[in-house]
Parts: C-alpha cells; sequence; structure tokens
C-alpha cells in the first residue's frame, strides 16, 4: 500500500496549515515495531520471510498527530512507514472527529476498517501480546475506507456497550495470485460491530456488506496447466470456447460481498484466552467462502509472559458445480485457478514477551504452519522491540 509524497504532504497539511492557536493544541503521538525473522527451512516462506534474515517484512514507524479546532472538533492524521513498501510514507487515517455527546461521535475521512477485534491497533504490536496479529483471521487484503463512522458508548446494567456504525467506499491495490497486485474497489460499504465488556470479559460482533465489489484480475499471472499465464487470456479462452458464463461466474464485478465475525477475550491481567471466528463471501465470483478462526491463552509473570494461539482457515469453494465445463482442458484451467485461492492452514505459535522499558516490550515468536492441500509446512522464527512514546 503506497502513496505518493503529495498525499503524505496533503495530510501534514490538515495539520500544519491549521491556525497557530490550534498548532499549538497538537497532540504528538507515535510508535513502531523493529522486527526481524527467518524460516528455518531453506524453501519455507511465512509472512513475508524466507530463509534470509530479514528485518523488512514487519519494521515500522508511524507518527499521529491530532489537533483540537473546539471542543467538539478534532483533526487526527497518521503516517506510517513500512518497511515492506521500501519505507514509502503512507497516510493511513486522515479524518476529522465531531463530539455529538458526551456518548456519540462522528468521524469523517481515511478511517480503520473494523473488522477485527483488534483492527484499531492493528499496527501497534505494543498493544497486544502477539508479536504479530493471527494471520490466520487477520487476512483481508485491506485495512482502510474512506466515508464516516458513528460511535456510541452505554452503560446497561454491569455491561458497558460500544457501538459503530460505518459507510463508504474502498479504492486500493490489493494482493492477488500470491504477490501479484490488483486494484479493488468496494462501493455502499455498510456495517457495524458492537462490543459488551462485562468486569474482564470483552465479547464482540460484526457484520459488513457491498453490493459493488470489483477486483481486476485480468493482468495477475498465476500458473495454469505447468505454465503461467494472465488470467485475462485465460478469460479469453474461455469465451472463445463459448463459456462466457464461465467468466461471469469467475470474475469479481459488481459483486456483492459479506464480512462477519465474532470473538472474545477474557483478561484478568494474571491470565487471558480469548479468540475470532471470521468468514468472508464474495458472491458470484472465484473467491472461495473464507472461513478463519484462532483460540489463545497466556499467563502474565511481573514484566514478562508467555502465550499460545492456533489458528486456522478452512476457505469453501461454494457451488462448485457452477465451474463445469466440456472441455477437459478448460476444466482443469479453471479447477488450478479456482484453488489456488483456497486456504487450508493450521498455524500454531509460541511467544515470550519481556518489557524492557514502561513503552516498550521485546517479543519473541516461533510458528508453525502446516498446509493441507499440499501436506507442506513452514517455521518462521521472529523477534521485535514494540513500542509507542
Amino acid at each position: 500500500m503506497k502513496y505518493s509524497l503529495v498525499a503524505c504532504i496533503g495530510a501534514a497539511a490538515l495539520l500544519t496549515g491549521l491556525p497557530s492557536q490550534a498548532q499549538d493544541k497538537i497532540e504528538w503521538s507515535g510508535f513502531g515495531n523493529i522486527a526481524a525473522g527467518m524460516t528455518t527451512g531453506s524453501d519455507d516462506q511465512l509472512f513475508g520471510y524466507d530463509n534470509d534474515l530479514d528485518f523488512n517484512p514487519e519494521t515500522l514507524f508511524a507518527l499521529q498527530a491530532k489537533a483540537s479546532l473546539s471542543d467538539k472538533l478534532t483533526v487526527t492524521s497518521q503516517l506510517i512507514s513500512r518497511g515492506s513498501d521500501d519505507f514509502d510514507l503512507g497516510v493511513e487515517w486522515a479524518y476529522i472527529q465531531y463530539q455529538l455527546t458526551d456518548s456519540a461521535s462522528v468521524n469523517i475521512g481515511k478511517l480503520r476498517l473494523p473488522f477485527y477485534m483488534y483492527s484499531d491497533s492493528l499496527d501497534v504490536g505494543y498493544s497486544y501480546h502477539w508479536l504479530r496479529t493471527p494471520q490466520s483471521v487477520y487476512r483481508v487484503a485491506f485495512d482502510n475506507y474512506t466515508g464516516v463512522s458513528v460511535q456510541h458508548n452505554a452503560f446497561v446494567g454491569d455491561f458497558i456497550f460500544n457501538t459503530q456504525i460505518i459507510a463508504g467506499n474502498m479504492n486500493d491495490d490489493i494482493e492477488a495470485g500470491g504477490t501479484e497486485e490488483a486494484k479493488a474497489e468496494m462501493n455502499n460499504l455498510i456495517g457495524f460491530n458492537t462490543s459488551a465488556i462485562y468486569n474482564n470479559l470483552t465479547m464482540r460482533i460484526a457484520y459488513y456488506q457491498t453490493n459493488d465489489t470489483n477486483i481486476q484480475v485480468e493482468d495477475v499471472a498465476i500458473e495454469l496447466n505447468g505454465q503461467e499465464q494472465k488470467i485475462g487470456d485465460f478469460f479469453n479462452s474461455l469465451t472463445s470456447a463459448g463459456e462466457s458464463q464461465i467468466v461471469s461466474e469467475l470474475d469479481v464485478s459488481e459483486d456483492k460481498g459479506t464480512f462477519a465475525s465474532v470473538g472474545f477475550m477474557y483478561d484478568n491481567f494474571n491470565w487471558f484466552v480469548g479468540g475470532e471466528y471470521t468468514e468472508l463471501e464474495v458472491e458470484n465470483s472465484y473467491i472461495p467462502k473464507q472461513r478463519s478462526s484462532y483460540i489463545t491463552a497466556g499467563k502474565r509473570f511481573d514484566s514478562w509472559a508467555v502465550h499460545t494461539t492456533v489458528g486456522k482457515t478452512d476457505d469453501e469453494v461454494v457451488d462448485a458445480e457452477r465451474f463445469n465445463v466440456s472441455s477437459p482442458v478448460l476444466q482443469a484451467g479453471i479447477d488450478q485457478a479456482v484453488n489456488s485461492f483456497l486456504s487450508e492452514a493450521t498455524y500454531t505459535s509460541l511467544g515470550a514477551n519481556f518489557n524492557i522499558a514502561p513503552s516498550a516490550v521485546l517479543k519473541f515468536d516461533v510458528t508453525h504452519s502446516d498446509y493441507e492441500r499440499t501436506d507442506e509446512s513452514d517455521v518462521l522464527v521472529s523477534a521485535a522491540v514494540q513500542f509507542v512514546f
């Protein structure tokens, strides 16, 4: 996810261009993640790492500024420089917030898409116990949208309810077919999430949908029938063979997409246990129904902690018979294309954290992945210093 320098300057100008009285009220904060890792096998690859020690996949630095324009109106901008993007600056957040009441507010601008329990702090590794959020669940290829969100907090008995309703659009380049990028957009995106907090227990549900999902994969190359081929050329082959209806079933064009999730976390500051389950579906497309889950638990000891997490992906091709064609060669290509986007994997990780400063933590993680479809596995060893300021 890269942005031009002009865009970054524009976001910074939201704050630095404010009147001097407002600039005096700017609150600056930041966070960072210096991470390194390598896989243990010469052919292993996991989460952007391979068998060579690498600092780039998960290292990042971020600076956030928040300016108060009045008692009720604020402007927030967050810039991030990621190693995975050659440390190009990116505008992660840029929005204004208006406090409607003591318990309700509205945000407008570029915002974090609140799919998960840890969406708001997705890049702030210091805020959660993992070195990285469980990739079995946190795998949707985009994190932000442009639009509006309304948040409301309420006390009901011994419960605290936090509800967020969003509406907007997403337009970005996403990873498709392994490492290649494709242009994607979601229009008319709406949804909500609600968290209920009772003592040390947090429970959360979320649901989002769009009636206009589009992903341009025609220029993405994948291996079909032993040869690398652009998906667009394969679509042309299907159309020439009189199978244009299959192209319509495969491509992502003005399709309905839905995302649903449930999660919980119990944390008594001594030990903790939690989990999330998500389902993503894009109707009438090559994208399989993505079913993802994890469960995690850990124990804290003074300035350090240990934890373990087991995550699983269990994707499913919905109505596979809609992809049937008469040509065995084309059928083999369709099956290969559809199956290349299936994920059936189990991730098991062990981690240890050491608080090395009031606002910095040193983390170690070993993650083992098993891929059921290929009967292959990878092991990743990684460490990170994560901090806030």
